[in-house]
């Protein structure tokens, strides 16, 4: 079966290394005509990749790279280097359990890019958050990341400035772009490019963290995309005023003749002391009457702490990150969700965690910023007279922040009674709560989803114990 033309066009070589042997050896000599794309993991890629010559080869999938390695090959000296050089086309690289800086990421953007030279897609943004790797070009050259032929780029930026400089002709056939910043803030020098950007027609934003910049320098961004098909917003917005159906046609979309596919959600957040007037749900439902573009709901919450999010979200929602989810939202699956941020000044009660654990299927990146103790900490089910108490099961959650969260939500989800955690890997947490949780590192590990744990991260310098160490065999010191 595997000899057939129709199953060695895309071939993923996620195996063992007796079944890679046996490929190599075997069955590749004879297929190898007819390989299209190939996924590789690291440390199959260039057996695989010298085992034959592949004329037709222009798709490549790289797996878990760590890009100081991934640069190794990446030279004009690397057996492999006339294949990147003279047909890849296609190419994406994934990485959500190496850890890696943005110095090290933006090398091998740039490495990547003066390379391939027939390279017409690019995608490296399915990097966790966590990892910390963005694109930075400030303080590069100016003639670095040019490209006369790609056409397609997805990619994870520092900030703003990375986003604008991408833009700023050097990618002079893009016609489709996903960018993912991790912050979006004022700048100090003014930027007059009003350039418009005639050629793209797919873009894509999520900006990770709150943004007081909307107003200039998003949209003023936005603005320049005259001839965009399709969009996709994913912002948290601190201004004076909700951004609305109304706002959305007026300062946006009228400038967009050619688009019919609109994808967003938006939450402003308002301090309530700045205002005397608070809209509710049907009133901002009322803004998108006509509104051509697919459904649209909201959510609104006012907070003890004193601010108001307004939530407006096209459904189905289709986003992978969602940011200051409360108790308020329910009734929507969240379907693609991988990275969530919860935040409320009302407790977060067990029933909520079983919901958001089904809501959300595909969760990776979890982070639980509420310091208000549960009042009812677990769901108890009577079964044949005998107490039976519910367990919730996170199957692919694997990174956890916890600095910021009551120590209940901490036993919520450490307690292994309480929550089923199979690829949990990393923990953000306050120091003296894991103490008080694991009864100064005593109790169980496993008892307490600890024991897998590879990474932890503080927030403050600590000379840690050996009893520390030893409570976390997996920890990569």
């Amino acid at each position: 079966m595997a000899r057939s033309v129709n199953n060695t066009k895309f071939l993923n070589f996620s195996i063992s290394n007796v079944q890679l042997n046996r490929f190599c050896c075997e069955i590749l000599p004879q297929i190898h005509h007819n390989i299209v794309a190939l996924t590789l993991e690291l440390f199959s890629m260039e057996r695989i990749l010298l085992a034959c010559k592949y004329p037709n080869l222009t798709v490549i999938v790289l797996n878990n790279f760590s890009p100081d390695i991934l640069l190794q090959y990446l030279t004009d000296e690397s057996p492999i280097s006339h294949l990147f050089q003279q047909q890849i086309r296609h190419l994406t690289i994934t990485n959500e359990k190496e850890i890696c800086t943005s110095r090290s990421f933006t090398d091998v953007c740039i490495r990547i890019l003066a390379m391939c030279r027939n390279l017409s897609y690019l995608t490296m943004n399915q990097w966790l958050i966590t990892n910390q790797a963005y694109l930075s070009i400030r303080y590069r050259p100016p003639n670095v990341c040019f490209s006369s032929n790609l056409h397609t780029l997805s990619i994870n930026v520092i900030d703003f400035d990375d986003c604008l400089r991408l833009l700023d002709g050097r990618l002079e056939q893009l016609r489709s772009f996903t960018v993912r910043i991790y912050s979006i803030e004022r700048s100090m020098v003014d930027n007059n490019n009003q350039k418009i950007l005639f050629n793209l027609k797919e873009f894509s934003l999520t900006s990770y963290l709150l943004t007081y910049a909307y107003d200039c320098r998003i949209l003023s961004l936005l603005r320049r995309m005259s001839n965009l098909e399709t969009l996709a917003l994913s912002l948290d917005i601190e201004r004076l005023t909700v951004i609305d159906g109304l706002h959305l046609n007026k300062e946006l979309l009228i400038h967009m003749t050619y688009l019919n596919k609109f994808r967003f959600h938006i939450c402003t957040v308002l301090r309530t002391s700045e205002t005397n007037y608070f809209l509710t749900t049907n009133d901002i439902k009322n803004t998108f009457f006509n509104w051509k573009y697919s459904s649209v709901s909201c959510c609104i919450d006012h907070f003890s702490s004193g601010y108001s999010h307004y939530h407006i979200y096209s459904t189905p929602f289709q986003m992978t990150h969602f940011m200051y989810l409360s108790n308020n939202f329910r009734g929507h699956y969240l379907l693609y969700v991988t990275n969530l941020k919860l935040y409320d000044t009302r407790p977060f009660e067990h029933d909520f965690f079983e919901w958001i654990s089904q809501a959300c299927p595909l969760l990776k990146h979890l982070i639980i910023n509420n310091s208000t103790p549960q009042e009812n900490k677990r769901q108890v089910t009577i079964i044949d007279d005998k107490q039976t108490f519910s367990k919730i099961s996170y199957l692919h959650l694997c990174k956890l922040g916890l600095l910021h969260a009551h120590i209940d939500y901490i036993d919520q989800f450490l307690c292994y009674k309480n929550t089923c955690l199979p690829t949990f890997d990393t923990l953000s947490i306050q120091y003296d709560k894991l103490v008080t949780i694991s009864n100064n590192f005593t109790n169980d590990a496993k008892q307490i989803n600890c024991s897998q744990i590879k990474q932890i991260v503080f927030g403050q310098l600590l000379v840690l114990t050996k009893d520390f160490y030893d409570y976390f065999p997996c920890l990569e010191k």
